[in-house]
């Protein structure tokens, strides 16, 4: 009855953040409809991912688990990057703004590892779609570490943050879209549907960025 409740939360939270991200993605970017349809974004996300976690505690599903912490992560950082780009001054770098990052390449590691210790014990070669999604996290995590850890990047309006909100939001918002095909589209290889958001939404991110790269003057 628990499980079944969580997923209930779990499918409206996912349902309303594709939608609220979608409105957020597609109006101008500026204070207003962007703002408020980000913020219904942020906390269906931060719901789902919630209730994915606690799910996977009762019934054990690395998939879900690795997917749930993914979002999360993306999310948080992509949200973290505008309070960074709105402060006004100068900040000195504490260990509770490095913890998610270091979390997330912890996570990351184990992502990319068990999909080959289950191969190992199994015996068999199968796409370690687990793994892609961990090497994703890794990337992002560590370019996060090494961006906070950067002096001259910690000052006031340091643009290079509205370029990493486009790019963790947009993260989270393919890693929501690949949860949402993968239990309601069948499809032979399976490991297509995993993987076919990330191609087409990383595509996307990327032209994104270098569009606002030349409108925010950024070399």
């Amino acid at each position: 009855m628990i499980y079944k409740t969580l997923l209930i939360l779990h499918v409206i939270a996912g349902f309303t953040g594709l939608a609220s991200g979608l409105a957020a993605m597609i109006v101008k970017k500026s204070r207003g409809i962007h703002t408020q349809a980000g913020k219904v974004y942020y906390l269906g996300m931060y719901a789902s991912g919630i209730t994915a976690l606690i799910m996977t505690i009762i019934k054990f599903n690395p998939f879900l688990l690795a997917i749930g912490i993914f979002t999360l992560y993306l999310v948080y950082s992509g949200k973290q990057a505008i309070a960074y780009w709105r402060v006004k001054e100068p900040w000195s770098l504490r260990f509770n703004e490095l913890a998610p990052s270091l979390t997330g390449i912890l996570v990351a590691l184990f992502m990319i590892g068990y999909p080959f210790f289950q191969m190992i014990m199994e015996g068999r070669f199968f796409v370690p779609v687990l793994g892609i999604f961990g090497i994703v996290l890794f990337i992002n995590a560590l370019q996060d570490l090494m961006m906070l850890r950067k002096v001259s990047n910690r000052v006031p309006r340091n643009k290079k943050f509205l370029l990493q909100h486009i790019g963790k939001m947009g993260g989270s918002y393919i890693a929501a879209t690949t949860a949402f095909l993968v239990n309601n589209v069948s499809f032979d290889p399976g490991w297509v549907v995993w993987l076919l958001p990330t191609f087409v939404g990383s595509f996307l991110i990327a032209n994104a960025i270098r569009q606002w790269k030349v409108r925010l003057r950024i070399q």
